[in-house]
């Protein structure tokens, strides 16, 4: 038969026939499956591989194929493995997490959830990994499981948690991000602070008080009637008129430090000078 001509391939037949030598060739025998689980796996491997193709694969041709591409199989067995067990075995536990990619973050709660059952602090560390590299990790670091997956309503997506504004304040050090704000901010954010009792918090710009595109990942942040005083007064400070005396003050101190930097540029040449000629009377001795 041509290579090329069309044959219609019966993956279920293929795949009930073959369905121990496929399972001993993804390398998965020692997860200890029952014989429904077994078949449904391998349809599933057996529909994959053969879906774009349009020829009969010899057994042993399909079966070398399924050893080569065990790892690259993995998370489709692992998304199967999730649909047919409602209760995990250590060992499925330790396959899905570690070989399920992009399938452990879809389902990341659920594995989270058993790993921290049975106290499995290297499958949960393998998780946060995976999440980072798979999942959509989120700018703010819950206090309670490590994962980069605080909500802007500050539920963590992950373990369920829901910090609460002093934890959100201390995992994205608004102490240093406040600074930077008063820096810049004008009495128009005087305005809306007092307004809205609150500062927003963007990881692409730090501590603003106007919310940016809706799609933009930002976090509301309230303020006690104290933080939201002294913001208030620092900002105000920085407009209030000086007292001619400490512009008087603030210019000598400016005229003191060029002519202290000017100084220090004389005393460098001077040393350099001053080595240069005892290395010229070294060489005429």
């Amino acid at each position: 038969m041509s290579r090329n001509k069309h044959v219609k391939i019966d993956a279920r037949s293929i795949a009930e026939t073959l369905t121990d030598e496929i399972i001993e060739a993804l390398g998965i025998g020692y997860l200890d499956l029952s014989e429904r689980e077994k078949r449904e796996i391998a349809i599933a491997v057996v529909e994959k591989l053969t879906s774009s193709i349009s020829y009969k694969l010899s057994k042993v041709a399909l079966l070398s194929r399924i050893s080569r591409l065990r790892t690259r199989l993995a998370p489709l067995i692992s998304e199967k493995l999730l649909e047919l067990r409602r209760e995990l075995s250590d060992d499925i536990l330790d396959y899905v997490v570690n070989y399920g990619g992009p399938v452990v973050v879809a389902n990341v709660r659920r594995l989270y959830n058993e790993a921290k059952r049975r106290g499995r602090e290297d499958l949960i560390s393998v998780l946060r990994s995976t999440w980072e590299t798979y999942g959509r990790p989120l700018p703010v670091k819950c206090p309670n499981c490590g994962f980069s997956a605080i909500q802007p309503n500050l539920i963590c997506f992950v373990c369920g948690r829901r910090i609460i504004p002093e934890e959100l304040k201390e995992a994205i050090d608004f102490e240093s991000l406040l600074e930077m704000f008063i820096d810049i901010a004008t009495l128009d954010d005087v305005k809306r602070l007092e307004e809205n009792q609150a500062i927003i918090y963007d990881p692409e710009e730090g501590l603003k008080t106007r919310r940016g595109p809706l799609e933009r990942i930002q976090y509301i942040i309230p303020l006690t009637k104290s933080e939201l005083d002294t913001i208030v007064h620092k900002i105000e400070e920085k407009y209030k008129p000086k007292p001619k005396i400490i512009l008087e003050i603030e210019k000598i101190e400016k005229v003191a430090k060029v002519l202290k930097e000017e100084t220090k540029k004389v005393e460098e040449k001077r040393k350099k000078e001053t080595t240069l000629d005892m290395f010229l009377r070294e060489e005429e001795k």
